[in-house]
């Protein structure tokens, strides 16, 4: 798998595992029901679009774009309603 150096060290929203650890080792219940897990076809699609351009994007962006295609409904995608900064 080619993935990018800079992945290595995560960003906050996309350390799902880390947060998800950090809310486990701590007892945490309300962090543990906040985070949200995106499909697994948004990892892949992700990968894919680096393989392709080179370009890295955040987890966030990659679910919101193909929310915004029609690849995925609202159910599955975190505050599906709200616009991000990067949009126009």
């Amino acid at each position: 798998m080619n993935t990018p150096e800079h992945t290595r060290i995560h960003g906050h929203e996309d350390d799902i595992l880390g947060r998800f650890f950090s809310a486990l080792a701590g007892d945490d219940i309300k962090a543990l029901q906040s985070i949200h897990i995106p499909r697994s076809e948004v990892f892949y699609v992700r990968q894919k679009y680096f393989q392709d351009t080179g370009e890295w994007v955040t987890l966030d962006r990659m679910e919101r774009s193909m929310y915004l295609e029609g690849l995925l409904d609202a159910r599955d995608v975190h505050k599906p309603n709200t616009k991000r900064d990067w949009e126009d």
